[in-house]
């Protein structure tokens, strides 16, 4: 499969909108991820996807912690600002309204649908990005939240119409 038929493919698959953030006042850093998921329960991990050549990769590296934030649909704005869409970088994109400092020092966005400490754990290097492993310290949620999605460049979010059908009549487990 060529990049581009893969790339083509990727942009199919609906994602949560992030932001992974790390450091402290005035060295915070962060950036818009898709690639995030949960690892496992025990110990709480989570493992995202960023691109060695990232700014924030180098950050999270050095201090060890950080955050991961999951977007609502009134954060497009600030998805945009962290995916490199505005003129302002590193700590000038934290608005202190905004954001708030885990115990840890990693930044939490206050109104995120839901926004997790962690601790670097481990990190694996694979093509042009690094699977950056996190144990989970702790976390805060909005449950009135809307979550942002990503899916073919467009903003995207759940609905209250979605099919309620429990997950053992729909033949999962």
């Amino acid at each position: 499969m060529t990049p581009q038929a893969f790339r083509q493919l990727m942009r199919l698959h609906p994602a949560a909108v992030n932001i992974i953030a790390t450091g402290q006042t005035p060295h915070r850093t962060g950036m818009t991820v898709s690639a995030f998921m949960s690892l496992g329960v025990e110990p709480p991990t989570v493992v995202c996807a960023i691109n060695r050549s990232a700014f924030t990769y180098a950050h999270m590296a050095d201090n060890l912690v950080f955050s991961v934030n999951t977007l609502s649909v009134a954060h497009i704005e600030l998805a945009k600002l962290f995916a490199g869409q505005a003129s302002l970088f590193g700590d000038e994109r934290f608005d202190e309204q905004q954001w708030g400092p885990f115990d840890s020092g990693s930044p939490f966005l206050h109104d995120a649908v839901m926004s997790l400490e962690c601790r670097l754990i481990r990190q694996v290097q694979e093509s042009t990005h690094c699977l950056m492993v996190g144990e989970v310290i702790s976390g805060r949620y909005n449950d009135t939240a809307a979550p942002l999605l990503y899916r073919d460049g467009q903003w995207v979010t759940t609905s209250e119409d979605l099919l309620m059908v429990p997950i053992e009549a729909a033949g999962m487990r």
